[in-house]
Parts: C-alpha cells; sequence; structure tokens
C-alpha cells in the first residue's frame, strides 16, 4: 500500500534531509518510525532533498507499507515519534504509480535575510545579515533568473550534474519588519542553487557587485571565481505542487 504525505520540520534539529550513517536526519527518523510500524525497512521517498539547516513549511513524500492502515491512525502515529521537530499535517493512499519527485510540477523556496538588529532568537531561521540592502537593485538583478537556463554556475556539485537547466517562473522579493523575503517558484532547484543565487544577489545589494555581474555569472555555466553560499538556516521549502 502506497502513502503520501505532507510535513514539515524545523530543519535546525537535524543535519540534512538524506539519510546518513551516525547522524540524526529527516529521513532517517521517519523511516526509523515506519519501520517499527511496518515490521521491517521502509524507503521514503521525497520530493526531493533539503541540506542541513533548511526547514521546511510544506515537504512532501511516499513509502510503501506491507501493511494496510487507516490514514488518521498513521498520521496520529508519526506525530507522536517526532518530539514536535517534524510535524505531518496530511497522510493519504494513492496508486503504486505515483511518485513524490518524478511527479513534482514546480516548488517554492523562500529566503529570508535579517536586515535590522541581530536576533539571537531568530539566528536557527532567519539568516542574520543585520545589514541594509538596496531591494531594488535586488529585484532588477532577479529578473535575469527568470525562465529556462543552465543553472551549472549556481550548482555546488555541478561537475557531477549532466543536467543543470532548471526554470524559475517567478521571483518575488518584498520587506516585512526588516527581514527581506525571496521567494523563488520553478520547476526544480539543483542542489545549494538558492543559497548560491542569493549570495550574489546579497553582494549585490550590498554594491560590492553591479547588476550584471548575475548575468555573467549565469552565461559562464562554471562555478569559478569567488563565489559564496549563504546559510541553510534562512531557507525554506514552502510548497510543492503536483
Amino acid at each position: 500500500m502506497r502513502y503520501f504525505i505532507k510535513f514539515s520540520y524545523d530543519g535546525s534539529c537535524f543535519n540534512g534531509f538524506q539519510r546518513q550513517p551516525g547522524v540524526k536526519t529527516v529521513q532517517g527518523v521517519i523511516e526509523d518510525a515506519l519501520m517499527l510500524l511496518n515490521g521491517n525497512g521502509v524507503n521514503l521517498c521525497a520530493s526531493g532533498r533539503t541540506d542541513k539547516g533548511v526547514h521546511a513549511i510544506k515537504q512532501c513524500a511516499h513509502f510503501d507499507l506491507d501493511r494496510d492502515i487507516k490514514e488518521y491512525n498513521l498520521r496520529k502515529y508519526l506525530n507522536s515519534s517526532f518530539n514536535g521537530e517534524i510535524y505531518v499535517s496530511s497522510v493519504e493512499k494513492v496508486s503504486d504509480d505515483f511518485h513524490a519527485r518524478y511527479d513534482v510540477k514546480k516548488k517554492v523556496y523562500s529566503y529570508y535575510i535579517n536586515m535590522g538588529e541581530f536576533s539571537p532568537i531568530r539566528r536557527n531561521y532567519v539568516y542574520q545579515l543585520c545589514v541594509n540592502l538596496d531591494v531594488d537593485k535586488i529585484k532588477e538583478a532577479s529578473m535575469y533568473l527568470l525562465g529556462e537556463h543552465d543553472f551549472r554556475s549556481f550548482c555546488t556539485d555541478e561537475k557531477n550534474k549532466d543536467n543543470c537547466v532548471r526554470t524559475i517562473y517567478s521571483i518575488d522579493v518584498f520587506v516585512l519588519d526588516n527581514v527581506l523575503k525571496i521567494t523563488f517558484c520553478g520547476n526544480g532547484f539543483l542542489r545549494k542553487m538558492i543559497r548560491n543565487i542569493v549570495a550574489v544577489l546579497i553582494d549585490i545589494g550590498l554594491g560590492k557587485r553591479d547588476i550584471s555581474f548575475l548575468e555573467e555569472v549565469l552565461n559562464n555555466k562554471s562555478r569559478t571565481g569567488n563565489l559564496k553560499c549563504v546559510s541553510g538556516c534562512g531557507l525554506y521549502l514552502e510548497k510543492v505542487i503536483y
């Protein structure tokens, strides 16, 4: 029986999503709980992986169980197993040909940057830049990223990727209470792609780089030069659309 779940998690509690030996991960915690219920190993297949410190408001995944369990009971069991660090908002039975990764049409991520005074309370949830940025320049620069492009320059492991072509449908930028929120909607994102893009946008917003620099990096199609990657704490998987 195949089940489809939607869930959220606090990325600061985990060493990333993907199961790894000897460390606590989102996949590992969920699979361990499912194994106890199922009586043998269960493979959790998510819409995608998130890195260490990255949060999810609405992650999605599927898995197969040998038992037929009512959705309500399965959801209740899972949420009782996670100590509040992961929360399953819905469980539903799906056909065996449904795939949580390959059936994705769009994903929405947001990155949050604190431009105000340092906040120790939010340091694991909003990137603490604590410097004002030129938001208009960031908006202008982000327009170069819209549409279909080869984003190899913004992929951390580009040498191991055959296809780095992705489509970004929209980028929304706005400020609320000194926090800059940049929201990306696309058909998929490469490893650390958004965090690498945000690092360049920050440099543009600080006046360290010209707007044209982002276009140059994009067209270069190679991760070369002194390019940075911002912390994972400010990144959230907002939504997965099927």
